[in-house]
């Protein structure tokens, strides 16, 4: 249901600034009066989505559009983008009636930006430890969502927002869907090819795992920079078969095996056999406090300059040990077990 409290209509806003437009909506960056009883108010900066419900005319669009409010006023992650309030105003000029969300703004840009940056800079690739720390956060936010039964259903690198600390935000719950019964089966088709699982490309029922399918897309773009499947956006059919299939290139292999093999699991062609995202986010948050406490040990140790630790880096990831796809132990056992780790 849609918060009125303590309404204001848009041009209340301060200092707007368009930063995005979209087929139905436009995003602005602006200052929010707080309310007070005092004579001073506080001001808070938020981003404002815009909605144009009048363009709407597709009844199916429409209820997504409102199920994206009834979405993001029930979450509350410190991974996902906060959904302050929402009001409807209808504009003093043209009559049109708008709906409006008050979100948090965040000031970093998104991950599909930063990976861009890092390939136009002669591929300055991620360190692994980046990758798991990012990755910790995305995994975390989507592990809350589907415990919540709720399906993004549009996760990919420009829905991941980062602050100027690489704290992530997950957003853009446009395409999420609210109330999906565990084991319930979606099947309307929507979403960006490039991370759409292969059930989806068919045009098949999906579950929350073809969320766990775009984890790995993410996973593997922040390893190599591109997308599992670039190369193939002229080319639909042979873009189709290649997800059908899971045929993409292996990442480099100065990344560790685990990082590897969760790649590997979370694109599954069998979407029965892809980790739940419980598991995915253990994996991800036991890796990534392992990188931790090895840096830390790294930055404690004396005389030792930078080119070594990178090296002592290097050497400590050609010498993990290659997990084991065959292995008949679960998904949790074969990647957050210690034994699978480096000490």
């Amino acid at each position: 249901m849609i918060n009125n409290y303590y309404l204001l209509p848009f041009y209340d806003f301060l200092n707007l600034e368009n930063i995005g437009s979209g087929a139905f909506a436009q995003v602005y960056k602006g200052y929010e009066k707080l309310p007070s009883i005092a004579p001073l108010h506080k001001y808070r900066e938020v981003a404002l989505k815009r909605i144009n419900l009048a363009a709407i005319t597709d009844p199916a669009i429409y209820k997504t559009t409102i199920n994206e409010v009834k979405i993001f006023s029930s979450l509350d992650h410190k991974n996902i983008v906060k959904c302050y309030r929402s009001f409807e105003e209808i504009s003093p000029f043209s009559q049109i009636r708008y709906l409006i969300l008050v979100l948090e703004y965040i000031n970093g840009g998104d991950l599909h930006l930063c990976i861009q940056d890092r390939a136009i800079k002669q591929f300055c690739f991620f360190h692994e430890y980046e990758i798991w720390y990012l990755f910790e956060q995305i995994s975390s936010a989507v592990y809350y969502i589907h415990s919540k039964k709720i399906m993004h259903r549009d996760l990919k690198p420009p829905n991941i927002l980062l602050n100027n600390n690489y704290f992530v935000k997950l957003a853009d719950f446009g395409l999420s869907r609210l109330n999906l019964a565990i084991g319930g089966q979606a099947k309307t088709v929507c979403g960006t090819p490039y991370y759409m699982s292969p059930e989806r490309i068919n045009e098949e029922p999906y579950t929350f795992a073809s969320d766990i399918w775009s984890l790995g897309c993410i996973l593997y773009e922040m390893a190599a920079l591109k997308s599992p499947f670039f190369g193939e956006k002229e080319n639909l059919s042979s873009l189709i078969q290649k997800i059908r299939s899971a045929n993409f290139p292996p990442i480099a292999d100065r990344f560790s095996p685990q990082l590897e093999y969760l790649i590997e699991s979370c694109m599954n062609p069998n979407m029965e056999e892809r980790p739940t995202a419980c598991e995915v986010f253990n994996a991800a948050q036991h890796m990534n406090n392992l990188w931790v406490k090895w840096l830390n040990e790294q930055k404690n140790e004396k005389n030792k300059n930078e080119e070594n630790i990178i090296m002592t880096e290097k050497e400590l990831l050609s010498s993990s040990p290659k997990v084991s796809t065959s292995s008949t132990n679960t998904f949790t056992q074969q990647i957050v077990c210690s034994e699978f780790f480096f000490n």
